[in-house]
């Protein structure tokens, strides 16, 4: 059976492009100046359980617009990777920059670690590592792509994933730059064992 274009098994359906994964996320249309009231019935609509992009996710959960996105590219939304300084001043964490700095400051940096906390798996588009690092690196050989992983830390050296037929692998923060090819999911749908996120260097 399939739920939103994926299997119970959270794969995409045999036959399928999980490159076109990004294909159903939002567009430059989408983004267009004329459309922002369809991006916010979108993101603002209960949607517990689906699978959504990360520029769904920063919408719903974070406040954020389309104004917060960049839309220079042929996959848009972007967003930026960065550090937020906790107010300590003692520690420094990786966050998502929005492109325009709005006037809620704490709007502007979203810690990578916190959002992606309330989210139980993660899952790649080859169309993040293709626009990341060049043509050719969007392959099995490269990264499980497809494939829904459990976050089990998040540090400057990238995501720290697991899969049950994966293992351990790790994502580069940059790939996470192309929002609409990055999927989240809620629901403890994974087979694999939750595992506490930690703020790994």
């Amino acid at each position: 059976m399939i739920h939103g274009g994926l299997t119970e098994s959270g794969s995409p359906p045999s036959g399928s492009n999980p490159g076109g994964l990004a294909e159903g996320g939002m567009t430059d249309s989408a983004l267009s100046d004329q459309a922002p009231t369809a991006l916010d019935g979108r993101a603002g609509a209960d949607r517990s359980g689906e699978p959504v992009t990360l520029a769904e996710s920063l919408m719903s959960e974070a406040g954020w617009g389309p104004e917060n996105f960049g839309r220079e590219g042929p996959n848009p939304p972007y967003l930026r990777i960065g550090g937020k300084l906790w107010v300590s001043l003692t520690e420094f964490e990786p966050c998502f920059a929005s492109f325009r700095r709005d006037r809620g400051p704490f709007r502007s940096k979203v810690a990578i670690a916190d959002h992606l906390a309330k989210y139980d798996a993660i899952m790649i588009d080859p169309l993040a590592f293709e626009e990341c690092f060049g043509p050719g690196e969007g392959t099995e050989t490269v990264f499980p792509f497809g494939a829904w992983l459990t976050i089990r830390g998040v540090g400057f050296g990238g995501l720290e994933l697991w899969g049950k037929r994966q293992g351990a692998v790790t994502l580069p923060l940059d790939a996470l730059a192309v929002a609409s090819a990055i999927w989240l999911r809620k629901g403890d749908r994974c087979a694999e064992p939750k595992i506490p996120h930690t703020l790994a260097g």
